[in-house]
């Protein structure tokens, strides 16, 4: 059960990676302050990095889980 719940941990953080991305690459293209001004691009900015940080975090939790489970 660990080993699956580690699996699904590690899915879900690859996940909110790639959307941390997504919001940190449209924070930087021009239309985004243009249209929706400086305090959108630093939402997006800002949003992305707390994202791509916690799903680090979990990457690295389920990782451990995983291994935890495969030296017993």
């Amino acid at each position: 059960m660990r080993a699956v719940a580690a699996i699904l941990g590690i899915a879900w953080a690859l996940l909110n990676l790639i959307l941390a991305a997504l919001f940190v690459a449209s924070s930087f293209t021009k239309t985004t302050p243009m249209k929706e001004g400086i305090l959108a691009q630093l939402a997006l900015l800002i949003g992305g990095l707390l994202i791509l940080g916690m799903g680090w975090l979990l990457a690295q939790q389920s990782w451990r889980l995983l291994r935890q489970r495969t030296q017993q």
